[in-house]
């Protein structure tokens, strides 16, 4: 069944995002293409092989209606879990949900969600993208639409960093003009929601550090000959 959002452990805003470099751990994908609706797990960047949802269609994924969505991360286990419910029955059944575990993630938090919303003009042709009533771990965050030639990134953040994430919301696909599917491949319009945690990366010294540094190891060992007892003849 449908689950209702877990409770509130942090408040949860709008942020401006991370600053470079950060990667994308975890990314739940859902899209619209000229062969039908999809949505998938993605692994750093690469798809997840066998979590591929509604591949061929089934169950049917209803144009300019709304379908809920649930995208859940568990840190004591690394388990990601991404649910649609595709044929609006209030269920989220077996056929609607795929996950995987990253042991690499286990016990650690995310510190940044990142939300992208692209849509595709063509001609005539001409897309749109909503979600409503996003909800992250107990916080409601609105509602948000995006059409044309473009792509819309929305940045969200905790104030004591993710641990466990429940995110619920609802989704649909919308044909703003035109008839024509062939237009919408090459993965738009699409909503994509990923995991991300920044890299620290250890800073290179400069070279005149590198000259302090050198410097400073040669009054050591000098220091350290002077100390020395000389033993006599």
């Amino acid at each position: 069944m449908l689950l209702a959002p877990m409770a509130a452990s942090a408040t949860v805003e709008i942020s401006i995002g991370p600053q470079d470099p950060f990667e994308r751990d975890v990314t739940a994908r859902a899209r619209w293409g000229g062969s039908g609706y999809e949505a998938n797990l993605r692994n750093n960047g690469v798809d997840v092989i066998g979590s591929a949802l509604n591949p061929g269609g089934a169950p049917v994924w209803q144009l300019g209606q709304s379908h809920d969505f649930r995208l859940s991360w568990q840190a004591a286990t690394g388990t990601t879990t991404w649910q649609i419910d595709f044929n609006r029955d209030g269920i989220f059944s077996a056929a609607e949900t795929s996950s995987f575990i990253k042991p690499e993630r286990i016990g650690q938090s995310f510190q940044y969600i990142e939300m992208t919303m692209a849509t595709q003009t063509n001609g005539n042709n001409a897309s749109g993208l909503n979600v409503n009533n996003l909800t992250i771990n107990g916080t409601s965050l609105g509602n948000f639409a995006q059409s044309g030639n473009t792509a819309r990134t929305v940045w969200f953040e905790s104030t004591t960093g993710f641990g466990d994430i429940e995110i619920l919301g609802d989704l649909s696909f919308l044909r703003l003009s035109g008839s024509g599917n062939s237009v919408f491949q090459q993965e738009r319009p699409r909503l994509e929601i990923s995991f991300v945690a920044p890299q620290l990366l250890e800073p290179v010294p400069e070279p005149a550090a590198w000259g302090l540094l050198i410097a400073g190891f040669g009054l050591v060992g000098a220091r350290q000959r002077r100390r020395i007892p000389r033993v006599a003849a």
